[in-house]
């Protein structure tokens, strides 16, 4: 009975593969695409940018919903899996009519719906794994769910890029079925006590925006939000640069880069799951904080490399550091918020991920352009490490202002 619950509590993460398999797609694919149509990069990078646009609107406002959603439906489709059953099809229908789509603004349609629908099917997913999974295993489940999300970006950048050989519809119709077979199968795992969650919360538009209210006696929280915005746009702000630079400095093609990225998704796969595992074990908030300034400090170093060896030292010390990024803050941050509006924490939450993804390609990628008269011959490319690092060792002293923070006033 023992391992038969803790099967379900990892059950619950099976949605991540699917969402972040078609999330890497509509970002690392469908440019592909659009580049037929567009007239210039800059409205690709408006069709694509606008993930980071919906994250600061929609997550939190589902997350509340989630928190409110009449009891007559919460009885029936779940609390959380309700907008989890209502946001997958369109997830899917739209990320697999994509290749099929002819012009510029279609093609741009279908990514901001897919956008639209996995910002609103996060927030629940992951508050359904703090209504079902108890805090001593968060650490744990969230590990698996950080391999899933490491399995769907390999999806996406690896696996993606061969189908697309193949046939240019192959990689968005398998994204469409692994959606569609992994929200089967989070739903199913979700235990009937946390599907059926009575929440005793007050509804209303006054408690809606009480949670601002609550932020501002409530440092911890506030500081931990700023980390994560911070740690992420460490991680995604050189995302869309990752292949330029492979190109630029290490002189290698996109296709070999992908090769060693093959790696580096594997190393944030089982090292999520290790420092999940330890997390539950031994503190999360040292581990992340730990982990925070080795990717820092390891991206700082990416301003000397030009080699591929040393790239893959680079990837390998970041990545160890990402894996913490990726398992521990949200168990920590749920621990830190209680169970009182964890829906609209989360989306809170998500917003601020949403947050890092705006601003920092934006800050990166003028970094590269401020660079590229003091490093000519690799065109500026260099320069995207160390501001990455000092958003993530910035991230890691703000984590330790959380942690310090005072306790709630009254």
């Amino acid at each position: 009975m023992r391992g038969y619950r803790r099967l379900q509590e990892y059950g619950l993460t099976a949605g991540t593969l699917g969402s972040t398999a078609g999330q890497t797609v509509m970002v690392a694919v469908l440019p592909v695409l659009l580049a037929r149509y567009a007239p210039s990069a800059v409205w690709i990078g408006f069709a694509i940018g606008g993930e980071g646009i919906i994250a600061l609107v929609v997550p939190y406002w589902i997350g509340y919903l989630s928190d409110h959603l009449p009891h007559r439906l919460a009885r029936r489709f779940g609390r959380r899996t309700f907008f989890l059953l209502a946001c997958a099809p369109l997830m899917a229908l739209s990320v697999a009519v994509a290749p099929f789509l002819r012009g510029y603004w279609p093609l741009a349609a279908a990514g901001l719906v897919y956008f639209a629908a996995l910002h609103g099917y996060l927030a629940p997913l992951w508050a359904l794994m703090v209504d079902a999974v108890p805090d001593e295993r968060r650490g744990r489940v969230h590990g698996v769910r950080g391999a899933l999300h490491a399995a769907g970006l390999g999806y996406g950048l690896v696996a993606g890029g061969l189908l697309y050989a193949i046939w240019p519809p192959l990689p968005f119709l398998v994204a469409a079925l692994l959606i569609a077979a992994t929200t089967a199968l989070t739903v199913a795992a979700a235990p009937p006590s946390s599907r059926n969650r009575e929440l005793h919360e007050e509804p209303g538009p006054g408690e809606a925006i009480r949670i601002w209210h609550d932020l501002r006696n409530r440092p911890a929280i506030r500081w931990f939000l700023i980390a994560n915005a911070l740690w992420t746009g460490a991680v995604d702000g050189i995302r869309p640069y990752v292949f330029l630079f492979a190109v630029a400095v290490l002189g290698i093609t996109v296709a070999e880069a992908s090769l060693v990225l093959t790696l580096l998704v594997a190393g944030l796969g089982l090292g999520a799951v290790i420092l999940g595992h330890l997390g539950d074990r031994h503190g999360r908030d040292r581990l992340l904080v730990a982990g925070a300034v080795v990717t820092g400090v390891a991206m700082m170093f990416g301003l000397v490399v030009r080699t591929v060896p040393a790239a893959v030292a680079l990837l390998l010390g970041s990545g160890l550091g990402a894996a913490a990024l990726i398992a521990l803050p949200y168990p920590l941050f749920a621990r830190l918020v209680g169970s009182r509006a964890v829906g609209r924490y989360t989306g809170l939450y998500i917003l601020t991920v949403g947050l890092g993804r705006i601003v920092a390609p934006v800050l990166v990628g003028a970094a590269i352009d401020l660079g590229s008269p003091l490093f000519p011959e690799t065109k500026g490319y260099p320069l995207m490490w160390p501001v990455a690092g000092a958003l993530a060792l910035t991230g890691a002293a703000a984590l330790v202002r959380a942690i310090r923070a005072p306790a709630p006033s009254c």
